[in-house]
Order: C-alpha cells, then sequence, then structure tokens
C-alpha cells in the first residue's frame, strides 16, 4: 500500500500537467502522450488502478508545496526567534505548525483515497 501511494505521489510530481494511466504491462503509470504507449494498450476503465487527472495532481503539488514552506518556516522562525522566544512568535510558530500538520494530512488524505479508489476497482472488477 505505501509503495502504490509513494508512485502515486511520484507521478504527481513528475508530470503534473498530463493525465497518468496506468499500464499493466509496464507495471508504472504512463502518459500516453509523453511515454509513447498506445492508447489500445491502455483501458483506463479497466485498469487496476485509477487515472490520475491532472486536477489531482495540481491540488496534490499544491498541497506538498505548501506543507514544506510552512515547516521551513517553522524551523526559520524557530531558529530566528532563539531560547526563549517571545510569546508572539511562539504563538506564530504553533499556527504555522498547525497549517503544516494540515497539509500533511490533506497530502496523506488524497494518497489514501485514490489507492483505496484503487481497492474499489479491484473488487468490483472481480
Amino acid at each position: 500500500m505505501v509503495r502504490d501511494m509513494a508512485a502515486i505521489a511520484a507521478e504527481c510530481v513528475k508530470r503534473p500537467g498530463r493525465t497518468a494511466i496506468w499500464s499493466p504491462t509496464l507495471r508504472r503509470y504512463v502518459c500516453p502522450e509523453i511515454d509513447g504507449v498506445p492508447l489500445s494498450e491502455l483501458n483506463p476503465t479497466a485498469a487496476d488502478r485509477p487515472p490520475i487527472s491532472p486536477m489531482f495532481k495540481l491540488v496534490f503539488v499544491t498541497a506538498s508545496v505548501g506543507t514544506l514552506l510552512f515547516i521551513a518556516l517553522c524551523v526559520t522562525l524557530a531558529v530566528l526567534a532563539g531560547k526563549e522566544p517571545p510569546s508572539l512568535v511562539t504563538e506564530l510558530i504553533r499556527g504555522m505548525f498547525s497549517l503544516a500538520q494540515i497539509g500533511f494530512g490533506a497530502i496523506v488524505g488524497m494518497l489514501g483515497g485514490k489507492r483505496l479508489e484503487a481497492d474499489q476497482r479491484a473488487a468490483l472488477g472481480s
């Protein structure tokens, strides 16, 4: 399951503007117009894994970048604040960390949802 989620994440980052379809023969996601795989070989409705749309990829990449940004801001503010930061800075760091936690939850939720969609397709196909 983690391997499948990592494959979805890698595909989202690798080619964010293209639809990706699972290729059972290559055992990976492919973009037919880039990888040169004929559409006749790919059947998105019968595939074990659901296709990944450009909109899903955009939301995933945006959530990932936002999460990394807030983590970087937390670390930077904590280092700049020193040992005993003022209470306002502490609250600001906690707020940024909360946003990073929300982003992490969004990322895991999106990947898990896409993976569960694959399980549902497999159950309906059998």
